[in-house]
């Protein structure tokens, strides 16, 4: 839990860095320091005790380095130092980086397990050095302003403290958030607001200004190790990278939780840390009128010994989706975001630190997405005709059958699903996958964008390119699911509800041995015979066979049924109204006012849509209107 800000180029009044770093409060309730080395001026929020070593300079004062996060191998580098000779003055994290930087350089990062920010200022090189975890589970954004200042920080609302920072919103930005759902990188909303990709470090000085480069690429990890031959071998490696990645990111926690909705991934997350010897305090959501998924986290609880806490999800919590936009800094159109800010406030009470399966799913095919698109692409392209015409004439709770549909599958589900086989027939893998997952398509969007949205319609779909060392389509998927939502839609969520209730949140499948291993791993083992997360599944079964697996149906925030009551259905009546549509000028009135009405269907598709634009329109009238009344 912490929090990093900064600027360098034009001095600014020590005010500045210092609401910058408060700003970041929720990351960090009780400790803030700061660096004041004009023109390079940076802080932390953190814990008192995570901050006691920052910033941390060398013997001879010529390098300074901040951080936020944990280091998870920690004890093996200062060993790894020692023998080599290194003096340590102090056990701190500051003097290893310090170390680190000295031996390694810009390098460091390569010898770094865990999630982190860094930041170091080298002032007989005249540079700054910035970079960020591997998987991107500790977020970092930047701006260059006009007078030519360089300005960061871990949450972009902590950027507009720096007087120089303008709040535009990016039209480009915000086309592609109603493609995805969310802001995908390395834009934003904000126009000139960037975020640092994952696995990048960046380097700045006052003749280069900003040179930015990865120094981790995924691409690398997906030829198998070949001392692994066979099934068992492979199942025999994960569960030990699995296991470890839990252990690790134990490290530190008194009385650790865990999310426990069901999905196998956390069960299989729970199972590991009480095999562990620890004692584990486990949440599960529920919701007011269908407490199913109750049932189903009790159960497992009981199983595995875990002291549970159940959440209900009632309409009023419906009320937290402003405060939750200011969190998240951008909209995100997954309500599943009000489960984990509910799930994140229980554990606030009972724990310190929590453990979830996040990204689990989106590296070992777990989605329906995922099913949907392998399934699909198994069938030969002369039967693509024949399949559609079937899919026509088929009722349509068949696919609510067929995909565990977390919604009404509705007709406009159905055309939709059509113009993904279309797709198929001769898009690349980057076009069908859009055109599978996209939240408006292209028809949406001439139906409903004003004249001001047009001439950027379907940008930033357009600038994807397909990679040529896709070993398979399984490989392009999962990448693909890298690159469009991992890091800004999975782990960004994780982040900020974890954050804004100031409790810590682990993610033990985004421990970087495990993830590259992951990528590596054969097709059949990630995704076989209509399920994915195999190795996790047989992980289970080995060690906890018989556990109930929750079903995506039972997990899933009604949505619908939460828009027809109080407060959603104000907030849309609000938001959406013809005079609110007007004024924003984004969006014709006649396409939003039919997405009204068909979201009375219960349509999932349209429940979605017009959840999305109520989103956007309460981060336009939070950002960028500024309106007051929205936060309690």
């Amino acid at each position: 839990m912490a929090g990093i800000a900064g600027y360098f180029g034009t001095a600014q009044t020590p005010e500045v860095i210092q609401a910058m770093v408060r700003k970041l409060a929720h990351r960090g309730r009780d400790g803030e320091v700061f660096y004041l080395a004009n023109p390079v001026f940076m802080g932390v929020r953190d814990t008192a005790s995570a901050t006691a070593g920052f910033p941390a300079y060398s013997a001879d004062e010529t390098v300074a380095v901040v951080f936020a996060g944990r280091i998870s191998n920690y004890g093996p580098l200062r060993d790894e130092l020692s023998k080599k000779g290194v003096q340590f003055r102090n056990d701190s994290v500051g003097e290893l980086l310090l170390l680190l930087y000295d031996a390694y350089g810009v390098n460091l990062c390569n010898h770094l397990r865990g999630k982190f920010v860094v930041a170091v200022h080298d002032t007989l090189k005249d540079l700054v050095f910035l970079a960020r975890d591997r998987m991107g589970e500790e977020p970092l954004y930047y701006t260059t302003t006009r007078a030519g200042s360089f300005v960061f920080a871990s949450e972009i609302k902590s950027l507009l403290e720096h007087p120089a920072v303008q709040v535009t919103p990016d039209m480009v930005g915000v086309d592609a958030f109603m493609s995805l759902g969310y802001s995908p990188g390395p834009q934003s909303l904000f126009k000139g607001i960037h975020k640092l990709p994952a696995g990048h470090r960046l380097i700045w000085n006052p003749g280069l200004h900003v040179m930015i480069e990865p120094y981790w690429q995924w691409d690398s990890y997906m030829v198998p190790d070949a001392d692994l031959q066979s099934d068992a071998d492979f199942q025999g490696r994960f569960n030990a990278l699995f296991e470890d990645a839990v252990h690790v990111n134990l490290a530190g926690s008194d009385h650790p939780g865990v999310i426990l909705s069901g999905q196998i991934e956390e069960t299989a997350i729970a199972h590991a840390m009480i095999k562990q010897g620890r004692s584990v305090s486990s949440f599960g959501i529920g919701f007011a009128d269908d407490t199913t998924s109750l049932g189903e986290a009790q159960s497992i609880a009981s199983r595995l010994g875990t002291r549970h806490h159940d959440v209900i999800c009632h309409p009023s919590d419906m009320e937290k989706l402003p405060e939750i936009v200011w969190a998240m800094d951008e909209p995100l159109a997954d309500a599943d975001v009000v489960v984990k800010h509910l799930l994140m406030k229980q554990a606030k009470q009972e724990t310190s630190s929590i453990l979830t399966g996040a990204g689990a799913s989106d590296l070992l095919g777990g989605t329906t997405a995922h099913k949907v698109f392998i399934e699909s692409h198994s069938i030969p392209q002369i039967f693509y005709g024949i399949y559609c015409q079937y899919v026509k004439l088929m009722p349509l709770d068949w696919f609510d059958r067929k995909y565990d549909s977390v919604g009404k599958i509705g007709p406009r589900c159905r055309q939709r699903y059509l113009s993904f086989m279309e797709e198929m027939r001769s898009g690349t893998p980057s076009r069908r996958w859009n055109a599978l997952i996209a939240l408006f398509d292209a028809q949406d969007k001439s139906q409903l964008y004003a004249e001001t949205m047009s001439p950027v319609m379907e940008r930033f779909i357009y600038l994807q390119k397909d990679s040529d060392q896709w070993p398979s389509m399984i490989s392009a998927m999962l990448s693909l699911q890298k690159d469009f939502s991992l890091q800004d839609n999975t782990l960004l969520r994780l982040d900020r509800m974890s954050m804004l209730s100031s409790v810590e949140a682990y993610a033990p499948f985004m421990d970087h041995p495990l993830v590259e291993f992951m990528i590596g791993v054969p097709d059949h083992l990630k995704f076989h015979q209509g399920r994915g997360k195999i190795l996790v599944r047989n992980y289970l079964q080995a060690n906890a066979p018989g556990l109930p697996e929750r079903s995506y149906r039972s997990g899933a925030l009604p949505l619908a049924h939460m828009m027809t009551t109080q407060p959603l259905r104000e907030m849309i009546d609000t938001c959406l109204s013809e005079a609110s549509v007007k004024r924003r000028g984004l969006f014709a009135w006649e396409g939003v006012r039919n997405l009204l009405v068909n979201a009375r269907t219960e349509d999932v598709l349209y429940v979605r849509q017009v959840f999305a634009l109520l989103m956007l329109e309460l981060w336009f009238r939070i950002y960028v209107d500024r309106e007051k009344g929205w936060m309690s």
